[in-house]
């Protein structure tokens, strides 16, 4: 999280995504203390990332994703993916979600639909370095 940005970044790299990991991490997120400091999030799925919960969990994991447990200021939420199988998953959970998400399949599209007060650059810095500061 990058607090002062108002900006968060949450990176799905593993090989696999199951339902008990998405729920975890969207747990550890919300419960940070900085999470209602973040008014941009994106969501990276990295293409060897296979969710292998079954796509009948995705009204669950919506639901965890809509149940906040101390005040969102989201103002833009984008999920930046590439592999097929995930594009589709993430459409089908986007569309159960609030309408502040949005899914692409590129950095500039994501830098585009968050319309975050940041240089292009200074956003892919953050992306491919989050421990860095600005």
């Amino acid at each position: 999280m990058f607090p002062e940005q108002k900006f968060a970044i949450v990176k799905f790299q593993s090989e696999t995504l199951s339902f008990q990991e998405a729920e975890r991490i969207n747990y550890e997120y919300k419960s940070d203390i900085d999470y209602s400091k973040i008014q941009y999030l994106l969501i990276i799925i990295e293409d060897k990332c296979i969710p292998t919960f079954n796509p009948r969990d995705i009204e669950n994991l919506a639901n965890l994703y809509n149940t906040e447990s101390q005040t969102n200021n989201h103002k833009t939420i984008v999920w930046l993916i590439a592999a097929p199988l995930v594009t589709a998953l993430t459409q089908l959970f986007v569309s159960r979600t609030n309408d502040n998400s949005f899914y692409c399949s590129t950095v500039h599209n994501a830098y585009d639909l968050l319309n975050i007060p940041m240089e292009f650059a200074d956003f892919k810095r953050l992306i491919n370095n989050p421990n860095q500061k600005l």
